[in-house]
């Protein structure tokens, strides 16, 4: 017996346009309203999925998908919305109410697609809450933000990634959305192409840096330039994957990036120069810089200098010492807690 999949919605129309197509394919159930919906899933579940229009009257569509989470914890809810609520929808993708939110209109094979990943992450539910006896909504998950402007790639990185439990994915077509997102979501880990319209990647990352987003971003570009390469590690990235994209290398550095966090290490370039770029980028950051005269430390707050050690020596008379060191490697930490101000 197929996992049941339940339809709420309040427009009849809507629901005679996909019964015949949808009930080809599922066990599906289609009721008006969610007063029929509440008592559906309380009187005729499990359902695998439950999907709801956001704009309905009385309760919309968040709430009601709160109370079905609240009846049925493993059921995977979808919503249906418009364009004019879509951070309403991206806050409960965030929230975790919802799985999946699709933006009306869309085409049939578009939903059967959507409902056949709720199946499918149903089923994973079912199958660790099995093995773990404990809920799964009690696992922590991490919330990815996939950006490039080329939809095969974002469908790809994103695919792979949705099918890790720990994942929650998210995608952007460029950097101006990126941004957008980033301004009412929290996300634990950014993938980025830099070479996009509107907002390439490394303008999306300087924008990240000065507002100051303390994310680790991983680059995606078809070719790899040292100037390229040099810019985003002032930025304070350090990883980057060249396309074609290795979806094995890719979840590996994934992994890395969440487990450990931002940072990165610079060799074969002056301090001074280093210093000017994190000053043009209006960096907030730590610079632990090593060489053969010692270990110093530069602290930088949206690109201005606000404290210096190395040794005995504190403030603008370790700064000098340290510009002056020759072959020194300079380590990036961007996520360090900042130091007061020393004197």
């Amino acid at each position: 017996m197929k996992d049941k999949v339940l339809l709420v919605e309040d427009d009849a129309g809507f629901l005679k346009e996909y019964k015949g197509v949808l009930e080809k394919q599922f066990n599906i159930e289609m009721v008006l309203g969610n007063g029929q919906g509440l008592a559906s899933v309380s009187g005729r579940g499990p359902y695998a999925v439950v999907v709801s229009d956001f704009g309905m009257p009385g309760m919309d569509g968040i709430e009601f998908l709160s109370l079905v989470r609240k009846i049925a914890a493993n059921t995977v809810c979808i919503m249906i919305t418009g364009a004019s609520y879509l951070e309403n929808a991206i806050q409960a993708v965030n929230d975790g109410t919802i799985f999946q939110f699709l933006i009306k209109p869309f085409k049939p094979h578009v939903f059967a697609k959507a409902l056949n990943a709720g199946i499918d992450r149903y089923a994973k539910i079912c199958q660790v809450e099995k093995e773990v006896e404990e809920p799964v909504s009690s696992q922590k998950t991490k919330k990815i933000l996939v950006v490039d402007d080329d939809p095969i790639i974002r469908s790809i990185a994103s695919g792979a990634l949705k099918a890790f439990d720990e994942f929650i994915v998210l995608t952007a077509e460029n950097g101006k959305v990126a941004s957008r997102l980033l301004d009412i979501i929290k996300i634990d880990l950014v993938l980025t192409d830099l070479e996009m319209p509107e907002m390439n990647g490394l303008q999306l990352i300087s924008h990240m840096a000065k507002s100051n987003y303390l994310i680790p971003v991983i680059a995606l570009t078809w070719v790899m330039t040292p100037e390229t390469q040099t810019r985003l590690e002032i930025l304070g990235v350090s990883q980057y994957l060249e396309k074609p994209l290795d979806m094995d290398a890719l979840i590996k550095i994934v992994f890395q990036e969440i487990n450990s966090g931002t940072g990165g290490e610079i060799h074969g370039i002056s301090i001074a120069g280093f210093l000017q770029l994190v000053e043009t980028e209006e960096k907030t950051c730590t610079l632990t810089i090593r060489s053969d005269f010692g270990v110093g430390y530069l602290d930088f707050l949206k690109g201005g200098l606000i404290a210096a050690e190395t040794g005995e020596l504190r403030g603008e008379e370790a700064a000098y010492q340290i510009i002056a060191w020759e072959e020194s490697a300079i380590e990036i930490q961007v996520n360090r807690n900042m130091k007061k101000k020393r004197n």
